[in-house]
């Protein structure tokens, strides 16, 4: 499964959101910088985030992005789904056989049903790392 660095990036965005929710807003400039990522790349993500209603914003000096939604009801699908174009399970082969086809959809929507059924409370809640496997590793 490929997922690109837009993907990555706003698994990375919601994470850290969904690990200060209810506590305080973040800045895109911020996120980015703990990240050593470029800004300006991870405000055209965080736009597509908030044109789909993931994300809202507050100006003001104690404004930033928070979730519009609490992180249990917030799935890995929707994000991915508001910044990638595309996901790709595989790289289907015109020339497949029927039971190629097969295997190929079962796996595809294993992986959906995994990503629409993953919240981001599911994450936070499970994982220690600091989310640093979500920035490099999908």
């Amino acid at each position: 499964m490929k997922i690109s660095t837009r993907g990555r990036y706003g698994l990375y965005f919601m994470l850290t959101l969904a690990k200060d929710y209810g506590v305080k807003k973040r800045s895109v400039k911020s996120v980015a910088t703990e990240r050593d990522i470029s800004d300006l790349y991870l405000e055209q993500i965080v736009a597509n985030l908030k044109k789909d209603g993931l994300v809202k914003s507050t100006r003001g000096a104690y404004g930033g992005y928070e979730l519009n939604f609490p992180p249990d009801e917030i799935t890995v699908g929707q994000v991915f789904s508001a910044v990638e174009e595309n996901i790709m399970i595989v790289d289907a082969d015109n020339h497949e056989t029927k039971n190629e086809s097969f295997l190929w959809k079962r796996i595809r929507d294993a992986v959906n049903d995994v990503l629409d059924h993953t919240t981001l409370h599911d994450i936070v809640d499970n994982d220690t790392d600091d989310f640093d496997g979500y920035m490099f590793y999908i």
